[in-house]
């Protein structure tokens, strides 16, 4: 489904029609002064003309929901940007879009970030929000804490960044070495429903399946990441769509940051588009709870040393694992700068 809107806007001007000469170069004499009227300086102008259409591929989960609601909301119509979105089940699918050329920006984990990355053919803008609270272990009535996992069936999704973290960070913190418990391999909508059949003890999953375990009495939520990782979803553009189109991404970046403004104020706005994504999924959720979710991620896009830092060292784990092959030029796929002119320039 697109979101994309258009809008065509018609400016015209009367003038004594006694003469089509007069009335032509009336238009004419009015036509370079149409961006200043319009609040635009010459250079936005010819800036804004620059702006090319934007196709934005999106995780249509709670992982990416800021982006979710940017695009349901349709926040950036505010800025007169055309813009047609496409949704995903997951990070790999908008990395596998992107690399095909069919999106030029798009939201994705870490993981799938690295891929592409190391590769050098995504660059890193912003952040679409930091999820650590969104993501954790649940498990079934009797196990009450990490450790108690060994020799027990737990549930990772195997190729998403959620299980890396619990396998090499958050389990050995706690307690639970690699080797020490058998792993099963399901997509996250299926865990639930495995633990309540008892094929599996535990699964590390996202939102919002852990509070739908709680609060169907599945079993209970052990921990959420939060403490442990800041688990960020990326927005990421392609580079060669950057090189080529740096005014339309100071422009999408311009309208990002609307749209982490709505999060923080139009909270009844974030749960009405998380809602319609879940019912349009076949989940009928109710309100209170989505808006209990939409607590739990931070919504800040700044790119800060503190998670470049982070970010290394995720990929150097998953390189010394044997599970990407090349590290990125972290000095060419990482563009904090870019941000910080965009907010300048808001």
């Amino acid at each position: 489904m697109s979101f994309a809107s258009r809008k065509n806007r018609k400016y015209s001007s009367s003038r004594n029609s006694r003469r089509r000469a007069l009335r032509g170069l009336a238009g004419l004499a009015l036509a370079p002064i149409a961006g200043p009227m319009l609040g635009f300086t010459a250079h936005e102008a010819r800036a804004q003309a620059q702006i090319q259409p934007i196709r934005f591929g999106l995780q249509n989960t709670f992982t990416g929901a800021a982006a979710v609601v940017w695009a349901r909301q349709k926040i950036y119509e505010r800025r007169g940007l055309k813009v047609e979105a496409f949704k995903f089940a997951d990070g790999r699918g908008v990395r596998d879009a992107m690399l095909a050329g069919k999106v030029d920006f798009g939201t994705m984990n870490l993981t799938p970030f690295f891929v592409g990355s190391s590769a050098g053919n995504f660059t890193l803008i912003a952040f679409v929000l930091l999820g650590g609270d969104t993501v954790g272990v649940a498990a079934r009535k009797g196990i009450e804490k990490i450790s108690d996992l060994k020799g027990k069936n737990v549930s990772i999704t195997v190729g998403s960044t959620t299980g890396p973290v619990f396998v090499h960070q958050v389990g050995p913190r706690l307690g639970l070495k690699e080797g020490e418990y058998r792993i099963v391999n399901l997509q996250p909508a299926d865990q639930p429903a495995a633990l309540a059949a008892g094929s599996v003890d535990a699964y590390a999953g996202p939102e919002p399946y852990l509070t739908i375990t709680e609060r169907s009495g599945i079993g209970k939520v052990l921990i959420r990441f939060g403490p442990y990782d800041a688990n960020p979803t990326c927005l990421v553009v392609n580079t060669s769509f950057l090189n080529k189109h740096p005014e339309t991404v100071l422009a999408f970046l311009r309208s990002w940051l609307d749209g982490v403004e709505y999060w923080g104020k139009n909270r009844e706005g974030v749960v009405e588009a998380l809602l319609g994504m879940y019912r349009e999924g076949g989940h009928d959720l109710q309100p209170e709870l989505v808006a209990q979710m939409a607590s739990l991620p931070k919504v800040v896009p700044d790119i800060t040393p503190e998670l470049i830092e982070y970010m290394k060292g995720q990929a150097g784990i998953l390189h010394k694992a044997g599970q990407l092959k090349n590290l990125p030029e972290w000095d060419k796929v990482i563009r904090p700068d870019l941000l910080e002119k965009a907010r300048a320039m808001a």
